[in-house]
């Protein structure tokens, strides 16, 4: 196997182990009329990985760390909604990055920007994936349409403070995990 390749799975790997700790170590639970709804890292590891490792090694990342998470914790029921969402963030967000870093090479205050303007995407796409899956469920699961919006809506407000939660911290995070990122994989 050739060093690069080892090099990617080495730290796959490694970020999918990350995202597990960011849940799995930190949960702070937050009221929702549906679901059990924490604030916690997980969300900034993967924002993290899509802004080292790219788009798509993050989305093996994140689905593996999530579903881990989830395994081991009790979430079955959620494995699909995670699969889902972790790849369309994950990729949706990670290729906006690539382009907007293109267009601002060598722009060291731009691509910061760019960073945090990826990290706010992910998590507007994580409030409306979220909410359409969990009405969704609802609605299945025979709840009328307003009964399921209604219910659903109460509970966008953790959904949204783990996304402050998540810009903050990758703002925060970004520069020096990337400079240590650079370092560790030119090495």
């Amino acid at each position: 196997m050739k060093q690069s390749n080892m090099k990617t799975i080495v730290f796959t790997g490694f970020f999918a182990a990350l995202i597990f700790l960011g849940i799995q170590s930190f949960r702070i639970p937050m009221p929702a009329a549906v679901g059990t709804p924490f604030l916690h890292f997980g969300h900034i590891f993967v924002v993290l990985t899509i802004l080292c490792l790219g788009p798509k090694r993050t989305a093996i990342a994140a689905v593996l760390g999530f579903v881990i998470f989830d395994i081991l914790n009790g979430y079955l029921h959620a494995i699909p909604n995670v699969l889902i969402s972790a790849v369309i963030n994950c990729l949706v967000s990670g290729m906006l990055f690539l382009k907007l870093k293109k267009m601002f090479k060598e722009n060291k205050k731009k691509e910061f920007y760019s960073a945090v303007l990826c990290t706010a995407v992910y998590g507007i796409l994580n409030i409306i994936i979220d909410f359409c899956w969990s009405a969704g469920e609802l609605i299945i699961a025979g709840s009328a349409i307003s009964a399921a919006i209604a219910a659903e809506l109460t509970a966008i407000p953790a959904t949204m403070i783990n996304s402050c939660f998540m810009i903050i911290g990758v703002a925060i995070l970004y520069v020096p995990v990337k400079n240590a990122f650079s370092r560790i994989s030119n090495a």
